[in-house]
């Protein structure tokens, strides 16, 4: 019989206690070496490859990757891989875009759609994003309060508040300064969690027919919409770019990617094997509400695999939120606040995180339900901004009216497609990205 994990609390919660005791050292150590807009907003553009690396693959992981993609496989078999291999898709586009953004020396997205198409475009955006990332910073919280509620025995309201309140302070502190600097060990963490419990269930025989990367409950117009809602936000997303404008130049933005792609990938295949072994082991018992990944760890993996596993997953959670924070909170000040160099740039931006970060709280405690409010959240933004990002770097540049007029349909219509759900939704969800297209088209015409 294996050791629960929750049979050593005291160990756990010191061991707990002085990871977010660093983390939050790291913000305040951070705080200090903040000079201007620059080193909050981008670390001062001096990044190398282990940190945009680093930082890239640990915003990636965070809990709807990993106990998403996991969940998903227990459901689907190896469909549930997607997740990854499509995200890997979406960078290698990204590979072929990086010429578009190695000359930018702006600090987010909605920037760079300023320069394509003005001002005004630049303020929409910014505020379609800061509120569709509040779901994901949400998202984010809510897995790191259900590992905190396995490893601590406490409530998910209390371990929704430690982890908000601990990921917005540091972020808060030292902005992409403390993201870069924490990413790096967290992915460590993240690591190798992931590899030693596929190591373990690896040792055990696949005896089932797992469905396979295609079949009646995953089919090709689902991978169709998965690439369109969910591969599209690594070749143009927020976090993403925020992370490739901290590079000191393009070889290490190009670097970065081929690393992330080529781990990308195998994990994805580790996410689908600890998914089919899930399926298998509790195909009796059935699974129920429970995260099967947590069940994993609590009813198969002993007390100190279970216990690097949770560490691992914890560590994923708080790196993603930490950068979808600051995206947000940046984003929704460059709305009231165009100059985000100034002080009272930084200042306003230290602001609206504290103010997302309490938002995000509240939404965990109400919703509790992660992965559907990650994917709304990146829904609405995909209809809503790809098409316009891409038709930008191809040179097209329609007037900004039309622009806005795309934005918007985009983003209705494809979180109408979302709310109805099912066959008829996806292919309304794919209506979104058509209109959004058609209206820039006929714009830019007019303009010619």
């Amino acid at each position: 019989m294996s050791i629960k994990v929750l049979s050593v609390i005291p160990v756990k919660t010191v061991f707990i206690s002085i990871y977010f005791i660093l983390t939050l050292l790291v913000g305040l150590a951070s705080w200090r070496k903040v000079k201007n807009g620059k080193d909050f907003y981008v670390a001062g553009k001096q990044a190398g490859v282990p940190q945009v690396t680093g930082s890239l693959l640990a915003t990636m992981l965070g809990s709807s990757a990993i106990i998403g993609s996991v969940d998903s496989a227990g459901r689907i078999g190896w469909a549930g891989s997607w997740f990854m291999l499509s995200a890997a898709l979406g960078l290698l586009i990204l590979f072929f875009l990086v010429k578009y953004l190695k000359d930018y020396d702006g600090y987010n997205l909605p920037g760079l759609l300023g320069e394509f198409y003005g001002r005004e475009v630049k303020k929409l955006s910014s505020l379609v994003i800061s509120v569709a990332w509040i779901g994901v910073v949400a998202a984010q919280i809510m897995g790191a309060a259900k590992i905190l509620t396995v490893l601590l025995g406490i409530s998910f309201a209390t371990g929704v508040l430690i982890s908000g309140t601990v990921f917005t302070a540091y972020t808060l502190c030292g902005g992409q300064l403390s993201v870069l600097k924490t990413d790096f060990w967290q992915l460590l963490f993240i690591l190798a969690g992931i590899v030693l419990t596929w190591y373990f269930v690896s040792a055990t025989p696949v005896t089932i027919a797992a469905p396979g990367f295609f079949h009646e409950k995953f089919t090709g117009l689902d991978l169709l919409i998965m690439i369109l809602t969910y591969s599209s936000t690594y070749f143009v997303g927020p976090d993403v770019y925020s992370r490739l404008f901290c590079a000191k130049d393009e070889k290490t933005m190009r670097i970065s990617i081929l690393i992330c792609i080529f781990v990308l990938i195998p994990l994805g295949l580790m996410f689908g094997r600890i998914g089919i072994y899930g399926m298998q082991a509790f195909q009796e018992q059935g699974i129920g509400k429970e995260s099967l990944l947590f069940l994993i760890a609590s009813r198969k993996l002993s007390g100190v695999l279970a216990f690097g596993l949770y560490v691992g997953l914890l560590s994923a959670v708080i790196s993603s939120a930490d950068t979808t924070l600051i995206t947000a909170a940046s984003l929704l000040t460059q709305v009231f606040n165009e100059d985000l160099d100034s002080k009272r740039g930084i200042r306003t931006t230290r602001i609206f995180m504290a103010v997302i970060g309490a938002a995000s709280i509240f939404i965990a405690v109400e919703r509790q339900d992660i992965l559907p409010t990650l994917l709304m959240a990146f829904t609405v933004y995909s209809g809503a901004l790809i098409i316009p990002t891409i038709t930008g770097m191809l040179g097209l540049h329609p007037p900004k009216a039309v622009v806005m007029a795309a934005i918007v349909t985009g983003g209705v219509v494809a979180l109408a497609g979302k709310l109805y759900g099912g066959t008829y939704g996806n292919y309304i969800m794919i209506l979104a990205f058509l209109l959004n297209g058609a209206i820039l088209l006929a714009g830019n015409k007019r303009r010619a």
